[in-house]
């Protein structure tokens, strides 16, 4: 019974000190955000080789966005996908780090910004992780 509350209690703090290191990690991209106001969506997370993460988001006809991804080196060259209420891909790039992109949109409409962190390569025995964080603003 004592192994098994002290392995719960390692995994419950490990847990918590990721989400803490990955907030971090995303409030210090706010600064590359400037002249642009944050939307109040800072999404973070741990991701490992070959995993994804989707962030669903209303953009509006008439306002200028910039979207800054901002990965753990260690992760590889992310890639970013946006699509369409019918899921196609209207935007796609692959980026070392961090991918920041200033746009505006002919409608209102709602896209789904999708990460994709690459596959571990061959011969890697396991899994690296690391925080993704994804920041919108608008001006």
């Amino acid at each position: 019974m004592k192994n098994i509350l002290r392995i719960l209690f390692i995994v419950l703090v490990y847990n918590t000190a990721s989400y803490g290191q990955c907030n971090g990690f995303a409030k210090k991209s706010l600064a590359k955000l400037k002249p642009y106001l944050n939307t109040q969506q800072v999404f973070s997370t741990v991701l490992l080789n070959g995993d994804k993460t989707q962030l669903s988001s209303t953009f509006y006809y008439g306002d200028e966005y910039r979207l800054l991804i901002t990965a753990d080196d260690k992760l590889g060259k992310i890639q970013l996908n946006i699509k369409d209420s019918q899921g196609n891909v209207v935007f796609t790039t692959k980026a070392y780090g961090t991918i920041m992109w200033d746009f505006n949109v002919e409608s209102t409409q709602d896209l789904t910004l999708e990460v994709v962190t690459p596959e571990a390569p061959a011969g890697q025995t396991e899994d690296k992780s690391g925080c993704v964080a994804i920041v919108i603003g608008f001006k």
